[in-house]
């Protein structure tokens, strides 16, 4: 089968990106894989490995969003990966992100070619018109695949059709996992709004662990914001600020516990890499993930969302000089993502969709 996976860009270090690469590997040991990207793409710059025998092709655009000039109905985008199917005869299309739906829709129409949407957060996040263009998004494409159970509970409650769950998987800690020795606590992500950083901080100045240091990894807009205001909190002693890194399987291995801030996610891939590397988790019970990743009480504890005190009394309780606690969840953590969320086990999901397209 040949399959193209449609997307925006591969130059930023995101779940996104990483799991377009990811999937394409893959699908790649059964099947031709392209992908294509709308922005102009130099592997050489690309924070993933690509694998060999995946082709890359850009066309060399950009991904209209604004009104003006009608640009927001990519026409020229529609033009050029019309074109490009026409030329590669794809069986299959794979949409990485629901706004693409619009170019690839009317691209493939009328060519035999079968499009998936592939839905990257819950159908609630961001704005109206987009939660939507989400549900009608369903209407255009052979079938949708969103990230958690709960997303596709809440589209088929708009009797949205042909929607499937199925999660994201990692491959990192196959082979190692944390000895969970250092009294690190991490979070990892962008400097957004999303992710929550600001309730993190303020959440680690009410705690205040004994000993222990929060490292946050990530680049974004409010990075400087957090940093001034952990500087507000005087708390600039216990937090490390560090760059994102394409080794972040360093950072897991040198971390006792992960924390989840988020405000809302989709399926949060980082979340799931934490309990492959055998770490326990402390999460916001945010949309729509969290909870169906940690077993709570178990390999990981839930709190109440944006909750600022029970943020700060759940690091006090988990955080302590005894590791003990720390490790026997992390062992639960990780034989629970092995089972869930590994590669042989997401395959199965994907192998049977393609199958399904095709009868």
């Amino acid at each position: 089968m040949k399959i193209i996976l449609f997307c925006e860009a591969l130059n930023n270090r995101a779940g996104i990106e990483r799991m377009t690469v990811e999937l394409a590997g893959l699908l790649s040991e059964e099947h031709t894989v392209y992908i294509v990207t709308i922005e102009k793409f130099d592997e050489f710059f690309s924070p993933y490995k690509i694998p060999r025998c995946i082709k890359l092709i850009s066309i060399d655009s950009k991904f209209g969003k604004s009104f003006q000039n009608g640009e927001i109905f990519n026409i020229g985008n529609i033009i050029r990966f019309r074109k490009l199917c026409k030329k590669l005869r794809p069986d299959v299309v794979i949409t990485v992100a629901t706004p693409l739906i619009r170019i690839t829709a009317p691209a493939v129409f009328g060519l035999g070619v079968k499009n998936v949407g592939w839905e990257h957060f819950n159908l609630y996040a961001g704005s109206k018109i987009g939660t939507i263009f989400k549900l009608l998004s369903t209407w255009l494409v052979d079938r949708t695949v969103v990230l958690t159970k709960k997303d596709e509970s809440d589209f088929k409650k708009f009797l949205s059709p042909r929607v499937d769950y199925i999660p994201n998987f990692t491959t990192i800690g196959d082979n190692e996992t944390s000895k969970i020795k250092n009294k690190v606590l991490l979070a990892v992500g962008r400097h957004s709004y999303q992710k929550g950083f600001d309730l993190l901080l303020r959440a680690w100045s009410l705690a205040k662990p004994k000993g222990w240091i929060l490292k946050i990894v990530g680049a974004g807009e409010l990075k400087n914001d957090n940093i001034n205001l952990s500087k507000e909190l005087g708390i600039e002693d216990s937090v490390v600020f560090a760059d994102s890194t394409p080794d972040i399987k360093s950072e897991f291995l040198n971390a006792s516990c992960f924390v989840l801030s988020s405000r809302f996610e989709g399926l949060v891939l980082v979340l799931i890499e934490a309990k492959m590397m055998g770490l326990p988790s402390i999460c916001f019970n945010c949309p729509n993930s969290p909870k169906e990743v940690i077993q709570n009480n178990i390999d990981g504890w839930l709190v109440e969302p944006e909750s600022v005190t029970d943020m700060a009394t759940e690091i006090s309780l988990r955080l302590k000089d005894d590791l003990t606690e720390l490790r026997l969840a992390g062992k639960e953590a990780h034989k629970d993502a092995m089972k869930k969320f590994s590669k042989s086990a997401v395959k199965l999901y994907w192998d049977r969709l393609l199958k399904d397209l095709h009868k």
